[in-house]
């Protein structure tokens, strides 16, 4: 029987498991043991999954604490829908006719969440607008949203990233939009570095338009610069992750998200198969070396999850570069905040004090969402203000 680097574990977040060893006091040694014998872990994995918990370990006790949450904002639109993807996600000219209800909508949700967390005391700790492609909306859209979310959850937070996703939406007015209501990471995500696999899983942008995109954002100065590639495109060799890696090297971002091919049930790979050559295991791993073996020297991994029926039974890896690490990734994979998920498809995070916790997931249907709306803000309400209670509870207790 072939021995799985990753043994049995199955879960998404391998890292919690680490991290709830160290909350007892364990070394290097004592979790490795502890992980190998109850999940047989390698030592390879587990080697990569202490160097996460090492960089992210300051961020995952800093922000802990329960009056403490993080905001998901979902926009769920993009010019075009990829291939692979399987997000809620819809082209701007399919859905036009729900776009002006569907922002009306979220600014309540905004609204009425501010009002909710001002009510139970809670501080606001890291801001994610992502989708779909959050600068596929208008300016003045985008304005709108971020006036909102500001105007909702006052204060300073530790961290504001906006995914700029598609290279062919982004531009100086939308910059600028972002720059004015503090955004302190951009992602640029340009999947690879090669036309004709940009062609093959659905962009309409070109590698030309990623360097544009990448410069403009650049020249505003962001704090952090993230950009995402995927291992395991169709057609693509180990050679063509070299390169795509190489490039991407060269515009020097703060961070690299490495994601290996997964194929969702929703998404277009998955509906037709025969239409799309995947690389096999043995592939999928050479590509995996390759692109962590050129990232290593520079950047460090700060986070990584897993999927179900990702290539090579491998894992999703973000590397940073010193002190750079997306907050906000950190506390969504270890699951110790409360996330407020707002929007068509978000999912909302209630923490207990014993780290457990209730997931409230929105509709990913646009009409569905419009309909349940007011019925998910009761929810929330009613969630968030439990969790709170009882954490309160149990602090008196002891």
């Amino acid at each position: 029987m072939e021995k799985l680097p990753w043994g049995r574990l199955r879960g998404v977040r391998p890292s919690k498991q680490l991290h709830r060893l160290l909350d007892i006091g364990l070394d290097y040694t004592e979790a490795f043991k502890r992980m190998q014998v109850n999940e047989g872990i390698s030592s390879e994995k587990f080697k990569l999954l202490w160097q996460v918990a090492r960089i992210s370990r300051p961020i995952v006790e800093e922000s802990s604490l329960p009056d403490l949450f993080s905001v998901y904002i979902s926009i769920p639109f993009c010019p075009s829908r990829c291939h692979y993807c399987s997000f809620p996600a819809h082209s701007l000219k399919e859905l036009a006719i729900w776009r002006s209800r569907y922002l009306d909508t979220l600014l309540y949700e905004i609204r009425t969440a501010g009002q909710l967390t001002e009510k139970l005391q809670l501080r606001p700790y890291s801001f994610y607008l992502g989708g779909g492609t959050p600068t596929s909306l208008s300016p003045a859209e985008l304005d709108n949203i971020l006036s909102a979310l500001r105007l909702a959850f006052p204060g300073t937070v530790r961290e504001f990233t906006v995914e700029a996703g598609r290279p062919d939406t982004i531009t100086h007015e939308q910059l600028a939009i972002l720059k004015k209501h503090g955004v302190t990471r951009v992602s640029v995500n340009p999947q690879s570095m090669h036309n004709e696999t940009l062609k093959k899983i659905g962009r309409c942008h070109s590698v030309e338009e990623a360097y544009r995109a990448v410069k403009q954002v650049q020249s505003s100065a962001f704090p952090v610069l993230n950009m995402d590639l995927i291992l395991g495109l169709p057609e693509e060799d180990e050679a063509m992750v070299r390169k795509s890696v190489h490039d991407v090297l060269s515009l020097s971002p703060t961070n690299i998200t490495l994601h290996m091919f997964s194929r969702k049930r929703a998404s277009l790979f998955s509906e037709e198969q025969a239409r799309f050559h995947l690389p096999d295991k043995a592939l999928a791993a050479a590509m995996y070396r390759t692109a962590v073996g050129l990232l290593s020297p520079t950047y460090h991994p700060y986070y990584l999850y897993r999927q179900h029926g990702i290539l090579g039974d491998l894992e999703n890896i973000g590397y940073c570069l010193p002190e750079t690490e997306c907050f906000y990734n950190i506390v969504m994979i270890e699951e110790r905040q409360h996330i407020l998920g707002l929007g068509c498809g978000a999912t909302n995070k209630f923490i207990y004090k014993d780290l457990s916790l209730k997931n409230l997931v929105s509709p990913k249907d646009i009409q569905t969402y419009l309909e349940k709306a007011a019925e998910l803000c009761r929810r929330r309400e009613h969630e968030l203000t439990k969790a709170k209670l009882t954490v309160r509870a149990q602090s008196e207790k002891y």
